[in-house]
């Protein structure tokens, strides 16, 4: 099984909104302030500039460290009864490796996709808990096809003592965490190539154009 791009970050990126006073700020402001500011940088001339200070943004956006372990069971998908502990697996090596290739990964995507959906409009629906994270529900509509039925897309935000991370995607229903998980789990099953056979498929994600 082949990788399949990050189809949540595909429709989330690029997002419209008017950030709330910092004071104000809760998981929905979080997400409005942040977007608002990717956007800003990604209106900038092209440049290896730009690139980098998204890069930074991302890096305050969302946890690489806390998405990796959710990609690999921990903690495993709700809706996975037969989930089991991947990270266990891994020695400190192959999981240092393994989340610096999918901070990459997630990095790259945004910054492509992005570029792709700034002209997106975005409604805010409110948020709720979800296993002690906030999901924040939010629906995208293509300003060019206004016929076309708008994106759902949720955030699944983590409170730290630092402030607000996001931890997962979800599109359509289509959590990143769990669409990751599965194939890893497939990956790493896979007697002959396991572990080796999931880092050439992040690399090769990570090197096309």
């Amino acid at each position: 099984m082949r990788l399949r791009p990050i189809l949540a970050l595909s429709s989330v990126l690029g997002l419209l909104a008017v950030a709330l006073p910092a004071h104000a700020e809760d998981a929905q402001g979080f997400i409005q302030r942040e977007h608002t500011q990717l956007e800003g940088i990604l209106h900038k001339p092209a440049s290896p500039a730009r690139d980098a200070e998204v890069n930074q943004g991302l890096d305050a956006f969302v946890d690489y460290d806390e998405m990796t372990r959710r990609t690999f069971g921990v903690p495993c998908p709700p809706s996975l009864p037969t989930c089991e502990n991947l990270w266990s697996q891994l020695d400190d090596a192959k999981k240092s490796e393994v989340s610096d290739l999918l901070k990459q990964l997630v990095r790259k995507t945004y910054r492509k996709n992005l570029l792709k959906t700034l002209d997106f409009d975005i409604a805010y629906k409110g948020t709720r808990d979800q296993s002690g994270d906030t999901r924040v529900i939010t629906e995208a509509q293509d300003k060019n096809k206004p016929h076309d039925p708008p994106v759902r897309v949720d955030y699944i935000v983590k409170q730290t003592d630092k402030g607000f991370v996001a931890v997962d995607f979800v599109t359509e229903g289509s959590s990143l965490v769990k669409n990751y998980y599965t194939q890893f789990r497939t990956k790493m099953d896979d007697p002959k190539l396991g572990y080796s056979n999931l880092v050439a498929k992040l690399k090769e994600k990570i090197a096309k154009p």
